[in-house]
């Protein structure tokens, strides 16, 4: 219901931008925070879903960091609702999956068919960072270590060790995925 609801929001939200005209045409919507969310966080209070006040919100699509218990799926079936075409300038949702999935055969196959998925549910841009919260940690507290460390940060890359550590923050805290469709991947 609560992705129904969601979906009307933002098809509520593309309806109004459309409406719009300037000298180049009609606007268009897009849901690229670029980590708007993170600056934009630092303005709103707690949230009754559980979110501390002035810390970051949700970047683009993306759930919360650790609101979505419930698998990538879960994730993929959720952000689905969302007239994702409308907003032709972009929908962005960033995922994060433990590297350990992909070193078999069978995480890799599991990876083909979430981004199979993806593209049958109609969500056109997921960007992945395959690490571990210890990493990025030993990066915050090693920079030296890590200078070559590139993450998806909110529609672009960059190195992790460069990021102001409010957007470090908030990329370490995103969920961290250790299996795909609720079983182990090795």
């Amino acid at each position: 219901m609560v992705d129904d609801i969601a979906g009307e929001m933002f098809t509520f939200i593309a309806d109004e931008i459309e409406s719009y005209k300037s000298k180049f045409g009609t606007m268009t919507p897009g849901i690229l925070p670029v980590s708007g969310n993170t600056p934009f966080g630092l303005e709103v209070g707690a949230l009754p879903y559980g979110r501390n006040a002035w810390k970051p919100l949700a970047d683009g699509v993306s759930p919360n960091g650790g609101t979505d218990v419930n698998g990538p799926g879960a994730v993929l079936k959720s952000v689905a609702h969302l007239p994702h075409a409308r907003f032709v300038q972009g929908t962005l949702l960033n995922m994060k999956v433990e590297p350990e999935m992909l070193n078999s055969e069978n995480g890799i196959m599991q990876m083909m068919a979430l981004l199979k998925s993806m593209c049958s549910l109609g969500v056109f841009h997921v960007q992945f960072n395959v690490i571990n919260r210890e990493t990025l940690l030993a990066a915050q507290r090693t920079p030296d270590d890590y200078r070559g460390l590139l993450v998806r940060v909110a529609g672009y890359t960059a190195y992790f060790t460069e990021l102001g550590k409010d957007v470090q923050d908030e990329i370490i805290g995103r969920t961290e995925q250790k299996a795909l469709y609720g079983c182990s991947c090795g």
